[in-house]
């Protein structure tokens, strides 16, 4: 089974490198540190859907690699396999699920992942520019 990530669940912001400190206490209240503790080292495939401020699809992103921190202000950073600069999500758990078993082919790619640990799906939402 081959399946390909692509809907949205919650809305982030998201880009290559450091990821400005996140102000939000929702990020508090509800932060799981063993969930966090968990994802530290574990391979987590994220789909990115990046939509304009009506909402309207733009492009689509997938990114695989080993989570290599996880911090409620900072986000998580994952490291891929082309060893480039890290990839910084926000630090949603919520957002976090435990991977399906099977075979995830990338969309930009000719790479498929097999059996991810942890697999994420974001919309990252372009603000409105008055």
């Amino acid at each position: 089974m081959i399946a390909q990530i692509a809907d949205d669940k919650a809305m982030i912001r998201a880009r290559r490198g450091a990821m400005p400190s996140i102000d939000s206490g929702a990020c508090d209240e509800d932060w799981d540190q063993d969930l966090a503790d968990d994802l530290i080292g574990s391979s987590l495939l994220v789909g990115l859907t990046y939509v304009d401020s009506e909402g309207v699809l733009l492009s689509r992103e997938q990114v695989f690699g080993i989570v290599e921190t996880v911090d409620a202000q900072t986000g998580i950073v994952i490291r891929t396999r082309d060893e480039g600069e890290p990839f910084t999500v926000a630090p949603l758990l919520e957002a976090i699920e435990v991977g399906e078993p099977g075979l995830y082919q990338l969309a930009d790619q000719d790479r498929i992942v097999e059996n991810p640990d942890f697999t994420a799906l974001f919309t990252v939402t372009k603000p409105r520019r008055n």
